[in-house]
């Protein structure tokens, strides 16, 4: 009988987790002065925030959700000199542990009427590293919203259900339990490749804008 690998991997991830659950109670390690909205710069580079946009709400559902996983949420739009916007987002849990997931932003932006298409795996090589994240093109009527986006546990970038459980077992093992950060960024148009290339260079100016330790909760080790 074949086993997958990755359904193997769960299923011992799943008993270590077990475990550790009966032999000690993990410590939380976010940071209790921890403030998003003052660390993300209102202005870098040729960008700044467009206050005549105002971001959309989520439906109410969705709106619960974000705030059982979430502590701190930014959610700004961008303007530069060209007219040229960008939709930032970024939200902060101050625990990543399993029963706290990262929810997929396919499946919340699904879940709001969007259709989802071409979502897969990408890299940014920003402030002289790579940083793994996920593409996706959402469309809901006339809106066209090609997303790129990430999240953090702890100090690394965890894409899929398998860098979820390696690092919720490398926490785990120490007696942490991890913080972790999303960060999405996102602009209207019907070209996706040009949208992605923009998105990338608009997430360069602000990683390179801020301070190292700041780039690196933002982006993981990634990002250091």
């Amino acid at each position: 009988m074949n086993v997958k690998p990755v359904s193997w991997i769960a299923g011992v991830a799943m008993l270590c987790c077990a475990a550790l659950a009966s032999a000690w109670r993990p410590v939380a390690v976010a940071n209790p002065g921890f403030q998003l909205e003052a660390l993300i710069p209102a202005q870098f580079g040729g960008w700044r925030v467009d206050a005549s946009v105002i971001p959309i709400s989520p439906t109410p559902d969705v709106q619960q959700n974000l705030d059982k996983l979430y502590g701190q949420i930014v959610s700004r739009a961008y303007v530069n000199d060209r007219g040229e916007r960008m939709m930032l987002v970024v939200a902060y849990g101050g625990d990543q542990s399993d029963s706290l997931k990262a929810h997929r932003q396919e499946v919340c932006y699904t879940a709001q009427g969007f259709i989802v298409r071409d979502v897969h795996k990408d890299t940014l090589n920003a402030a002289g590293a790579s940083v793994p994240l996920v593409r996706m093109h959402a469309e809901k009527a006339d809106r066209s919203e090609p997303v790129s986006y990430w999240f953090t546990m702890g100090d690394r970038v965890v894409i899929g259900r398998l860098d979820r459980l390696i690092a919720q077992i490398g926490y785990g093992l120490a007696g942490k339990i991890p913080d972790g950060l999303l960060v999405r960024v996102s602009s209207i148009s019907r070209d996706a490749p040009a949208s992605f290339a923009a998105q990338d260079e608009f997430l360069r100016g602000l990683l390179g804008a801020v301070s190292a330790p700041v780039r690196h909760q933002l982006a993981g080790g990634s990002g250091a």
